[in-house]
Order: C-alpha cells, then structure tokens, then sequence
C-alpha cells in the first residue's frame, strides 16, 4: 500500500505545483499576506480578533521572510498544496483499507485531480491544511468501527492527533467532534461487546483533546473581535441555485470561480452524473461492512447537514467550509469501482485518468480570481490627484492597495464624496467587481447608480469579472479646475 500512496501523492503534488504562483491573489490570500508580514505580536493579535488560531500564519510568515519576492506566491502557496497532495494519499490509504483493491486508485486520483481541491491547494489559506489531519482522524475512526473492541492504540492515536491538530489549524474543523461523536455511536457501539469499557475511552479521548485545545480556544474566545471579517456577517444566504453549485464543484468534479463560485463551462458532462452513480455502488459495495459505510456516509453528510441547519439561523455554506466533506464521497465514489466486472475495472482506470487530466488542465488558464492586478494597473495609469474610485465592494480598497497603495485613500463607497469630487473638477472612475464574498448590487444596478453622477464612458474590462467607467466632471468645472473664470 505504501508505494500506492507514494504515487498517488506525487501526482496529487505535482498537478498542485504547476502553475502554483501563476494566479493572482483574492481578498483571503491578500490578507494573509498583510497578517504574516506583521510583527510577532501584532500577527498573533490580529489572528485572533479575527476568529483565527495564527499558527497557519506563523507558516507563512517564514515564507515571506525567506522567500525570493518573486517566488513569494508559490512559497506562501507551498505548505497548503503539500497539505492536499497528502490528502490524496490519505483518501487512497482509507479505501484501500476499506477493501478497495482497484477503487483505492480511483478515490486516489479523484482527489488529486478535483478542479475544487487542486484550487484550495493552490490557495495561501489553511483549508488542505485542517482537512489533511481530519482525514488521518478518519483513518483513525473508521480503524476503530472495523473493530471496536480491538483497536489497536495506532487507531486512537490516530483520531486523536488528528482531531486535534485540524482543530489547531482552524475553527472551521469544530463539527468534526460532533460528526465522529454520530458515527461512533452509531456504527461502533452496536458492534462492541465492551460497551462500557469503550464508551468510557472514547470520552477520556475526546476530554484529553478537549483540554489539550482548552487554552488555545479561550484565548480565541476572550479576544474581542472586530471588523465585518471578524464575523459571518458577510456570507450570502444559499439559494438552491448556489447549492446545486456547491454541489457540483465539490462533488461533480466542476470548476468554479473562487470568489463568485460560478461553475466554469466543461465539455466532460458526464463526469457528474458518473460520480453519482460510483457513489451508489460504493455503497453497495460496503453492504457487508456496514459500520465503515454509515461512518463515511455520516462523514460525508455531517458537515453539510450542520452548516445546512446552522443556515437556519445565518448562512454559513460556503465550499471552503464543505470542502472536507469532498473526500469521504471520493471515497465511496472508488470504491464503486470495485463492483464492475474485473474487464471493466482494469478498463476504467487508464479512461478515468485521461478523463480527469482533461478535466482538470482548463483550470490552469480558467480566470478564476478576479484581476484585480489588471483592474490596478489600468486606474493607476490613468487617475490624476483628486479623482475618486467609487467600488461596488468595499474591500476593493484591499485589493487595489495590495497592487498599488496609492489608490488605496481614493476608494470609496461614498456616494457623496464621489459627488464631491466631480464638483471639484476631478474624475470619478465607477468600478465594479467582487473582491470578497459577500453580497453586492448586481453590475446593472450600480453601473446605473453612477451613471446619476454624470454621464458614463465606454466600459473598460480588467478580465471578466470587474468593469471600470469614467464619471467626468462638468466641462465647467474641468474650466474652473484648470484656474479659468468659473461661473
């Protein structure tokens, strides 16, 4: 099994480190730079008030540090594609373990090869990096359901480590207790013949993991928090469009744009409803294990279903927040594999291989961040001292101040101070585009918004998703502005 592994996370790595500075940075990797290049203390403060344990961070800022400037988006980008290609590896080793002779392979290069998670991987944010522990924390719980009363300490240890380091890295990983918690009573409990004695090392585990976290999560807590980042205030309220989205890129192997997660055109359609049918006969596969089968399924719903409930209340479902959830389906998906005939296995593998490249080598040139380096570089050159950048998104004024830090006081929401500026005689430049997640009027209506202002130029495009237009000034003005008589 181990050189399976090897070369499923060689692969996994490889396809993570071609291109892997090549995409401009959105608004999370841009703070993530700006938090890592603090000071040690400051970088711990801001972590914190921000609802983020600052290990990740103090990773990163060894990249920084150290790392040639030009090399620095690949360097900060390093540690989390490492962290996804040894999650390919784990998905192969829990199928493998899981009887998968020829279905580890697959759930293996699924999770290499997903559009979703090589962009994650490719990402300076710490999402591979909770998700590989949690797979090692998998490992670990399916370990000790296949045989509750003989687990070995491996398999415990297992669970535990991993628990708890996905739990250092990120909050995010809090269901996960919860979630593991389910499938252990449900699929370990009713096949022990020692309940007492394993109900009672499961909750010494889990309290020994609780009070290894208990310092780290009080200081989290008794932090203030601050700004709308602090937060999920920003998060849209999901629709069933954007849940079939999230669906499909998490699942249905589908690109998506990382900041307004539209699905990216594919010509390999069938590769969704394939997933979905080798997910039934993973199922099917598992129908004599049944234990292992409710833990993956339990660990591939858990998470949806708690974020779904806990959306009740406010949104919370994002693919960052789901992505972990990907690779137990992964894994079921491979193991569907198993149940064709032995032709049809040998067949698929070499097809399945082929397939996924094709399906992943678009993601390489796919505009899935927003250019906000080009959106920079166009209002850099044109703007003169006192014109206004009026910004549909208020944390435009973070993403140009990474590229520029001139535009950075020119960024407004302000409607007035836009009106301001044009009777001033300057420039008004109306620009339109995502920089976070949250919610923003449409291009429609802002364009119509600013076009109130004045008359609206000809649209200059910094790739697909952001729009500039000019709001000149009055003629008069532009008189007065140049010192001629104003009237």
């Amino acid at each position: 099994m181990a050189i399976g592994v090897a070369i499923i996370v060689c692969a996994a790595f490889a396809v993570r480190l071609h291109g892997l500075g090549d995409k401009p940075p959105w608004l999370d990797e841009v703070i993530t730079i700006n938090r890592a290049g603090l000071r040690m203390p400051y970088l711990i403060q801001d972590s914190l008030r921000n609802r983020h344990l600052p290990g990740f961070f103090l990773i990163e800022r060894l990249a920084l540090d150290y790392a040639p400037v030009r090399m620095q988006m690949a360097a900060l980008r390093f540690v989390p594609a490492l962290a996804g290609a040894a999650s390919a590896g784990l998905v192969f080793a829990i199928a493998r373990q899981a009887g998968g002779r020829h279905g580890a392979w697959l759930a293996g290069l699924l999770m290499a090869f997903a559009p979703q998670q090589v962009a994650f991987s490719q990402e300076a944010r710490s999402y591979t990096l909770m998700m590989a522990p949690l797979l090692l924390a998998l490992a670990g719980l399916l370990a000790i359901v296949r045989a509750p009363d003989a687990a070995s300490r491996a398999a415990w240890h297992a669970y535990a480590a991993g628990t708890a380091l996905s739990l250092l890295v990120l909050p995010d990983a809090l269901p996960w207790p919860l979630i593991a918690s389910t499938a252990f009573l449900a699929a370990a409990m009713p096949r022990s013949h020692g309940r007492k004695r394993l109900i009672r090392t499961w909750g010494l585990v889990n309290a020994g993991i609780l009070l290894l976290l208990a310092p780290a999560y009080a200081l989290l807590a008794l932090t203030p928090h601050h700004g709308p980042m602090a937060g999920f205030r920003w998060i849209p309220a999901p629709t069933r469009h954007t849940m079939l989205i999230d669906a499909a890129g998490l699942y249905g192997l589908r690109d998506a744009t990382m900041v307004t997660m539209r699905l990216l055109p594919t010509h390999l359609v069938f590769l969704a409803p394939s997933m979905a049918v080798l997910a039934f006969l993973g199922i099917r596969h598992l129908r004599a294990a049944r234990g292992e089968r409710l833990t993956l399924l339990i660990a591939w719903l858990g998470q949806p279903a708690a974020l779904g409930l806990l959306s009740l209340i406010h949104p919370l479902l994002l693919p960052r927040y789901l992505l972990w959830s990907a690779p137990p389906f992964f894994i079921l998906a491979g193991l569907g594999l198993d149940e064709l005939a032995p032709a049809a296995r040998l067949a698929a593998l070499p097809v399945a291989v082929l397939a996924l490249a094709l399906n992943l080598t678009p993601y390489y040139h796919a505009e899935t961040r927003p250019r906000w380096d080009l959106a920079a570089k166009l209002l850099g050159a044109r703007m003169s001292s006192g014109d206004v950048i009026l910004a549909s998104d208020g944390a435009a004024r973070i993403m140009l101040g990474h590229y520029d830090t001139a535009l950075t006081p020119r960024v407004t929401l302000d409607a007035a101070r836009a009106r301001a500026a044009l009777a001033a005689g300057h420039t008004v430049y109306a620009v339109y585009g995502p920089a976070g997640q949250g919610a923003q009027p449409s291009r429609t209506q802002f364009m119509a918004g600013a076009a109130r202002f004045g008359p609206l130029s000809s649209p200059l495009r910094a790739g697909t998703e952001i729009t500039i237009r000019r709001v000149s000034p009055p003629q008069a003005r532009i008189a007065c502005a140049a010192g001629t008589a104003c009237r």
